[in-house]
């Protein structure tokens, strides 16, 4: 199981976009309409991608419950 959740820090508050439970990794890639390895780029534990750096990109959290 995983969880996908997108938020938007807007300054001292969170604005939760979506929030919710997968079975796989394959299901939140069909329903963020990205790619397969892009959902797999994300739940890495690696470290920050440069693309997740600019001041308003929305955080994708994708963790393993």
């Amino acid at each position: 199981m995983f969880n996908c959740c997108i938020y938007q820090t807007l300054g001292e508050s969170t604005l939760t976009i979506f929030d919710k439970d997968f079975k796989s990794l394959t299901e939140i890639s069909e329903e963020l309409g990205l790619t397969y390895q892009q959902v797999a780029d994300l739940s890495s534990r690696k470290k920050r991608k440069k693309y997740q750096e600019f001041k308003y990109f929305p955080k994708i959290s994708i963790i393993r419950i």
